[in-house]
């Protein structure tokens, strides 16, 4: 992924899990789209990520699998 829309693109394509209500999975694309936007132009994400659902930490990860930020920054990954 090289661009911001192809980052959007990506996060669209996950399903809300079920029991996330509608706010809050639109805050999880929301912050997974904001790590893209970070990503993309080679700056750090200083912020602690802290989200419960499989599918946001699916995400921030490249198409091979590979997070876009260290895992060090997960305050917990369930």
């Amino acid at each position: 992924m090289n661009t911001l829309t192809d980052a959007k693109r990506h996060i669209d394509s996950f399903s809300r899990p079920t029991g996330y209500n509608t706010y809050a999975w639109n805050v999880a694309k929301k912050m997974a789209l904001e790590v893209w936007e970070c990503y993309l132009n080679k700056r750090p994400f200083t912020r602690s990520i802290n989200y419960f659902c499989k599918e946001f930490y699916m995400m921030i990860q490249t198409p091979e699998g590979q997070y876009i930020v260290p895992k060090s920054s997960f305050r917990t990954l369930s």
